[in-house]
């Protein structure tokens, strides 16, 4: 019986031996220059690879003939008929694009022809959102990168930890690999499985979670990219970049055509470079392009493929030269996709003509008056860039009527196999197939070797790998993680908090959190808190339990206890900042009360559009006096009165909360919900009801939005009113406003020079916050501040309200500037109105 088995596993063996044969190379240009990370694409097996850094390849075909293509950026793809009976060595030349300037018809329109180019290519960018209905691929994935320097500042502060502790050291590669299963379902499904991922991240590093690298990028076709950046295809494009036609070349029998894109201002959310496109389909077959920031430069590249009609990514060249901080770092990120399966939407198959309506002005209006009856069927015809976005909105209602569960706006999962990390060497060389180069070896083999010893250390040094309680933890913040990936349990201490005001005098306190995660969006959560005042001499604590499920919709909190509070309910000052005013210049600005309370609260996410939430509380609030005189400076001077003293005051709260985001939409990451709302404004009401001592009822409303200015910025609004319909004759129950009596800024829709109770009243208000953020104002104009991060904001403020039977109108009007230092900004405020004198007042802002 044994012999047979022998016999046949050595047939098995020799079998695949003989079936998979190595085919092997350089890739160079004309000049012999080598073209690292080319794409080697074997298209009668829907299957490729990448040359390495040093342009080296090597992939395994079976016996038998092949049609190989051979690409790079910017060079002609090139086509080789292999026949494969053994090992094939075979080194390749690619030639650049022969870029012609070819006659392109304009109509007699003085432009140049890169604008009709990219009108028509920017008007079927939603029609190439639409096209596939589902396809899946497979994927290779590689991150490789090292700090290149340190500068002497963090070198003392934290270079020892860096290579001691963290075991990273600078001038040392680091490599991530993957490989990578996708599957996209339209409209916005992804779902990315990690079959195997490899890396010699230090042990430091590994053990916290090393990130899996994705093999899905992003999508030009969308209006942003990566969040903030402005795609060179997006429908504003162009009020952001000028364009022009660096020529075309044939391939195939299709026009590609080269255009180069440039900003028409320095911005850090712009890119510059060229991109080309597949003329008549008016899709993208190849970019180059890169954008620079305040923390350094970076480059994109994308290389496509045509598959059943449709041109999608095969390779994906990423570039980071990072230097910030102190530290200089570069990273590399290639991707090579293969063995697609696409699914085409079939009323997306056939392309429209898109006719130029400033050449065919007549033909053009007779298009657009045409009835769209079958918007499908529409897509087939020639259509002017109006029409086939009336055709694509008409497609849009239909299959909002036809979908049945809820959708997102994005939904993305990414799953790791539970064997991805033990894959044995021989797996890897099939499925990479891109050749290590001498320093990733290098690398690897010390991973590998000091691999060994830390697991040698951590049997030693841990029981089951629990995080230990340290010394230090008696005093700093400390999270003990118990799960993995975010989930199981997690226990955060947090640092010894300190304070200074006139009523406690000194005090500390602390906190302690404990919370145990399910999944992503649903965990429950318990803590307390101390605080010990000693001026006061008292102890004051509270207690909570949360628990949030659901996919975020729903959340309940149960706390109660006894703490400090601000009379002035919007919370002006922050104690940090007021510490040191007090100590230091004698000068208290807090006004407290002691609150003990017990209190619950629920809020239901009913659609993306619609939330409701209500707080119920039974409260005894104490008035309290200062303990203490002055600071430990200007002793001459003397705390202010911490407010009129009152009667304890005894309530049954309620508050309830409705908020309408009429243009919201879910994003979901891994089965955890995410609200988005770039676009629309934000409505919101509130009705407050308080019974017992002191009873007092009020109605409030506000709206806020941010609108998008295309290329002159952003400006953003929140109009609040209120309105006591019971008038409250506590001063806590009071409308406070969020003034500022000091020279520091920390926030928002605040007003800048107002005392912070100088029109606290029992009536209703009105208030308006105005600001535009341009992208280029004063400063900003300098390209090298803009890209240094400096950003500039103009603001109105507005309030009126009554104060003793009399119509009070206050107005501010502000200059901000922000990122100086990449930290740090000024105000400039100047009010209007009989509350504070009308002059300037400048506040330096703290990201705090």
């Amino acid at each position: 019986m044994k012999k047979p088995l022998i016999t046949l596993l050595l047939i098995l063996f020799t079998s695949s031996w003989v079936l998979s044969q190595t085919l092997s190379g350089v890739v160079k240009n004309k000049n012999g220059e080598i073209l690292p990370f080319a794409t080697i694409w074997v298209t009668n097996l829907n299957k490729g690879t990448l040359a390495n850094e040093d342009a080296k390849y090597a992939i395994q075909l079976p016996k038998g003939e092949h049609e190989v293509v051979f690409r790079f950026l910017g060079h002609t793809p090139k086509p080789h008929k292999v026949t494969i009976s053994g090992n094939v060595s075979l080194d390749v030349v690619l030639t650049e694009e022969a870029v012609t300037l070819q006659d392109v018809n304009v109509g007699g329109l003085k432009e140049d022809p890169a604008i009709g180019i990219m009108r028509r290519m920017i008007s079927m960018a939603p029609f190439h959102l639409k096209e596939i209905d589902r396809y899946s691929a497979k994927g290779y994935v590689k991150g490789a990168g090292k700090i290149t320097s340190i500068s002497k500042v963090m070198n003392a502060l934290v270079g020892k930890q860096l290579e001691k502790e963290a075991g990273i050291k600078v001038g040392s590669t680091y490599v991530l690999e993957g490989i990578n299963q996708i599957t996209y379902t339209r409209p916005n499904k992804l779902d990315e499985k990690v079959l195997s991922n490899r890396n010699n991240l230090p042990a430091v590093i590994k053990n916290s979670g090393a990130p899996n690298l994705r093999i899905t990028q992003t999508n030009f076709y969308l209006p942003k990219v990566w969040g903030s950046l402005i795609s060179p295809i997006s429908p504003s494009a162009f009020s952001f970049y000028n364009f022009a036609y660096l020529g075309s070349f044939q391939l195939n029998g299709q026009t590609v055509s080269k255009v180069q894109v440039k900003p028409k201002s320095r911005s850090n959310d712009l890119f510059e470079g060229t991109l080309s496109i597949v003329e008549d389909t008016w899709s993208i077959y190849s970019f180059s392009l890169a954008f620079r920031n305040s923390q350094g430069y970076y480059t994109f590249q994308q290389q496509n493929a045509l598959f059943k009609g449709v041109w999608m990514p095969v390779n994906y060249d990423v570039n980071i030269n990072f230097d910030a901080m102190g530290f200089g770092a570069n990273f590399r990120y290639i991707t090579q996709v293969k063995e697609y399966s696409i699914k085409v939407n079939p009323a997306f198959v056939v392309k429209p003509t898109i006719i130029e309506e400033r050449l065919h002005k007549d033909w053009a209006k007779e298009i657009n008056k045409e009835k769209i009856s079958a918007p499908k069927l529409a897509l087939g015809k020639e259509l002017t860039r109006k029409k086939l976005k009336k055709v694509l909105k008409e497609i849009d209602k239909e299959e909002k009527k036809e979908v049945k569960s809820e959708e997102f706006s994005s939904d993305y999962t990414i799953t790791v196999d539970s064997s991805a990390s033990i894959k044995k060497e021989e797996y890897w060389e099939a499925e990479r197939q891109v050749p290590l180069t001498e320093a990733e070896v290098k690398g690897y083999k010390e991973a590998d070797s000091l691999s060994v010893q830390d697991e040698k250390k951590r049997l030693k040094d841990s029981v089951n790998s629990l995080p230990r309680f340290r010394f230090g933890d008696i005093v700093n913040a400390r999270t003990y993680t118990y799960g993995q990936q975010g989930l199981g349990a997690r226990l955060t201490l947090s640092g010894i908090q300190s304070g200074y005001n006139a009523v406690d005098g000194y005090h500390l306190g602390r906190g302690l959190d404990y919370r145990f995660t399910n999944k992503l969006s649903d965990y429950w959560e318990t803590g307390f808190d101390i605080r010990y005042a000693f001026s006061r001499k008292a102890l004051n604590g509270s207690v909570r339990f949360v628990r949030n499920w659901d996919e975020n919709r729903q959340r309940f909190s149960l706390s109660g206890g006894s703490t400090m509070e601000q009379i002035n309910s919007a919370e002006p000052i922050s104690a940090n900042i007021n510490r040191y005013y007090a100590l230091f210049l004698s000068q208290n600005y807090l006004r407290l009360y002691q609150k003990d309370f017990i209190k619950g609260s629920y809020a239901l996410q009913l659609n993306a559009k619609w939330r409701v939430s209500t707080d119920l509380e039974l409260r005894s609030r104490t008035s309290l006096v200062n303990a203490e005189e002055h600071g430990l400076f200007f002793k001459e001077r003397r705390f202010a009165s911490n407010g009129l003293p009152f009667v304890t005051s005894k309530q049954a709260y309620a508050y309830v909360f409705v908020r309408y985001q009429p243009f919201a939409t879910w994003r979901r990451y891994n089965g955890s919900r995410r609200l988005s709302n770039e676009v629309g404004p934000t409505i919101s009401g509130g009705y407050e009801q308080a019974l017992g001592d002191n009873p007092f009822s009020k109605v409030s409303f506000q709206v806020s939005q941010s609108i998008s200015l295309a290329n002159w910025g952003e400006f953003n609004y929140r109009l609040t009113a209120a309105h006591f319909i019971q008038k409250p004759s506590l001063i806590l129950d009071y409308q406070h406003f969020k003034g500022n009596e000091i020279n520091i800024s920390n926030g928002e829709n605040s007003f800048l020079a107002l005392p912070y109770y100088a029109l606290s009243n029992p009536g209703g208000h009105f208030k308006a916050f105005l600001s535009w953020e341009p992208r280029k104002f004063i400063f900003t104009q300098n390209a090298f501040l803009s890209l240094y991060g400096l950003k500039e904001k103009v603001g109105y403020s507005y309030l009126q309200t009554s104060l003793n039977a009399q119509t009070i109108h206050y107005q501010e009007l502000t200059y901000g500037l922000s990122g100086i230092g990449r930290i740090f900004g000024i105000d400039l405020v100047y009010p209007m109105g009989n509350v504070v004198p009308e002059k300037w007042k400048v506040l330096v802002r703290l990201p705090f």
